[in-house]
């Protein structure tokens, strides 16, 4: 059975570096995991509880990352009183040509750090629900885990195949309902690099 085409993702992709640095800030980049990941609009009034802004706030960092193509304005829904948000396309490319690398760092440093404030919480919560002795019977998913693998070209490449394979199976089984702004979410931050150990030096 011939197996129906799948269209191409619909990509974002940026490579001034004002742009990339306008994706250093928090809100910014919750901003832009909400709309991506969910694929549906959002009121900035929405956007601003989740980030803990205000709407006045929140609405400059939307028109910020509107300047730079990274969101669009939605048409309106309802009373239609409130402008409504959306991303400008499925999944973002991130990369500056013949540029400093600064801006990608830095953007780079605003993920990490976003990501280690949500471990520091998750860490939190799970003392204090083993505390309480009400924490789960079950084994739950680590907070972080890490290891090594040996890998040549060929493996390499099937894993990454493989592994954003099944990231964007469960991307797209999510029904339109989970993907309310009270909608469950679990965050995940995948990175592979290989052994740079043995590799000599460039010369400056």
């Amino acid at each position: 059975m011939t197996q129906p085409e799948v269209p191409p993702r619909e990509l974002v992709r940026i490579s001034d570096p004002q742009a990339i640095r306008a994706l250093a800030h928090e809100a910014r980049l919750a901003v832009l995991e909400e709309l991506f990941s969910a694929q549906t609009t959002r009121t900035a009034t929405e956007l601003a509880t989740r980030c803990g802004l205000t709407p006045s706030a929140m609405s400059y960092h939307l028109r910020a990352l509107e300047k730079y193509g990274f969101v669009e304005r939605a048409a309106s829904e309802g009373d239609g009183r409130e402008r409504r948000w959306k991303a400008a396309g499925e999944d973002i490319v991130v990369k500056s040509f013949g540029e400093s690398p600064a801006a990608r760092y830095t953007f780079l440093d605003v993920q990490i750090n976003a990501f280690r404030e949500r471990i520091r919480k998750e860490m939190l919560r799970r003392d204090a629900e083993d505390a309480s002795g009400h924490g789960p019977d079950e084994d739950r998913a680590p907070v972080l885990t890490t290891g090594l693998l040996f890998l040549d070209e060929d493996a390499r490449q099937e894993f990454t195949d493989r592994m954003f394979a099944l990231i964007e199976e469960f991307e797209k089984r999510a029904p339109q309902e989970q993907r309310s702004v009270d909608g469950e979410r679990m965050y995940y931050m995948v990175s592979m690099v290989p052994d740079l150990a043995d590799q000599p030096e460039k010369a400056d």
